[in-house]
């Protein structure tokens, strides 16, 4: 699967940038640097990734492959969960309405981590997750 392009090109540009105490950063071209079209396709592009900014206020910003599938495989599921596994860690994951009150939450969680535990036995004991 062929990446598509963000931007037209490498483009290197004076900006002027802002760190607000709640961690958004903002980013405005200088003046002299407006009027480019530099996204590729349209007006604009909507970008997931992660930024990483030292001390000294130099960032970098790599964004996330797109398409590429899920970083997680399922292993096992149940009503309300499942157990996935990433590159590095096995995932047990319960979730359960609050509108079901705690003695049915109890309940279920009891249940479904007894499943989980149950599917956890059928593996072998030398398992390379």
């Amino acid at each position: 699967m062929k990446q598509q392009n963000i931007f037209v090109e490498n483009i290197n540009m004076e900006t002027q940038t802002v760190f607000h105490t709640s961690g958004d950063i903002n980013i405005y071209p200088c003046e002299f640097e407006r009027g480019q079209q530099i996204v590729a396709g349209g007006t604009r592009a909507s970008q997931k990734g992660r930024m990483i900014t030292e001390d000294d206020g130099t960032s970098h910003f790599k964004h996330y492959r797109q398409g590429s599938g899920s970083r997680y495989n399922r292993l096992f599921t149940t009503a309300h969960g499942d157990i996935k596994e990433s590159e590095s860690t096995v995932i047990f994951t319960l979730r359960f309405p609050k509108r079901m009150g705690k003695a049915l939450i109890e309940a279920l969680y009891n249940d479904e981590s007894e499943e989980m535990k149950a599917y956890i036995k059928t593996r072998r004991t030398l398992t390379e997750w």
